[in-house]
């Protein structure tokens, strides 16, 4: 009986070491994947919070940019990576919801291809005017636009300041002149010159112009006031009431990536997030920290595709 139990004691042990080997997370170093090109502010967002990550992981978190397809070429790569924790994204609103809903071609589903983490940053865009242009004020703007329907003219050098200007345009019924730029710098430098009238852009290209005499800012697009401008009202405080739109960054995993692992990830990323050299460096970027739980993060996804959905509906904005 004794020989039998200690063959079976055997046995086990023999089985155990198995699991009791089992390395924990993480034991190598992570890819965050930016899915644009070197240089631009989601690489310098993913950069900053790679340095402060890794040191609290204790791992390299090293950042791969793989551009191109706005950013769908590294999204659809990051879903077909092993969900194991060691390669993740640092992904935008324009990426992981505007795209998807103007490009027929996306190869992937931002529902349910990818796992959220938390989110990380967010930063306001702003309304500017031309110093020639005779408004200081949302309602100024609306007062001017109903006045001359169909004269004003909007330059919009990126897909998401064109969805900024649409749901301003379709909330306060006005009717003018979408001029496109192929990026925001040349039609900055036009708004300057005062060739166009209004552009919606990212606060902080536009809060230098502005702080130069350059440029009039109107209004910030954020439910609240942004905290590197306080000054300056919100679109919501000023007559639209239900307008608000920011620009947004946030980690994701492939999807089936181990709850226990995305939790690890949820709380070295908010630790990092509240480390006074990060907290400095974004706020030197115009950006806010935004924390959030996976679970938050998947709702605001919910209903940012639900706003920008109905907004390129109502506008009858081209899906490609």
């Amino acid at each position: 009986m004794l020989a039998r139990m200690l063959q079976a004691t055997a046995i086990l042990l023999c089985g155990s070491p198995p699991l009791l080997a089992q390395t924990p997370y993480p034991s190598r170093a992570i890819t965050m994947v930016v899915a644009f090109n070197a240089g631009g502010s989601t690489d310098l967002i993913a950069r900053v919070l790679a340095q402060h990550l890794g040191s609290i992981l204790g791992q390299n978190l090293i950042v791969e940019n793989k551009g191109g397809a706005d950013g769908a070429i590294g999204s659809a790569a990051v879903t077909r990576a092993a969900p194991d924790g060691y390669t993740l994204i640092l992904s935008t609103t324009s990426t992981h919801v505007i795209n998807p809903l103007l490009n027929k071609n996306i190869t992937y589903n931002p529902s349910t291809d990818f796992q959220p983490i938390s989110l990380v940053a967010q930063s306001p865009n702003i309304l500017v005017s031309s110093q020639k242009f005779d408004a200081k004020s949302v309602a100024d703007v609306i007062v001017r636009a109903k006045a001359a329907p169909g004269q004003l003219n909007v330059a919009t050098g990126a897909t998401m300041h064109l969805l900024n200007a649409a749901m301003f345009k379709s909330m306060a019924g006005l009717s003018w002149v979408d001029v496109p730029y192929k990026g925001s710098g040349p039609a900055l430098n036009d708004l300057i010159s005062g060739q166009v009238d209004l552009m919606f852009d990212q606060l902080p290209s536009s809060l230098a112009q502005v702080q130069g005499g350059r440029l009039k800012a109107v209004a910030v697009t954020s439910r609240n006031r942004s905290s590197i401008a306080p000054d300056i009202p919100t679109i919501a405080e000023s007559g639209l009431p239900a307008f608000e739109a920011t620009s947004w960054w946030g980690v994701f995993a492939p999807p089936k990536t181990p709850p226990e692992i995305v939790a690890k990830l949820n709380a070295a990323i908010h630790q990092a997030l509240a480390e006074p050299k990060l907290l400095a460096t974004f706020a030197g970027m115009g950006l806010e920290v935004w924390r959030s739980t996976p679970e938050e993060f998947g709702r605001l996804l919910i209903d940012e595709r639900i706003k920008w959905q109905k907004v390129i509906a109502d506008n009858n904005i081209e899906v490609n």
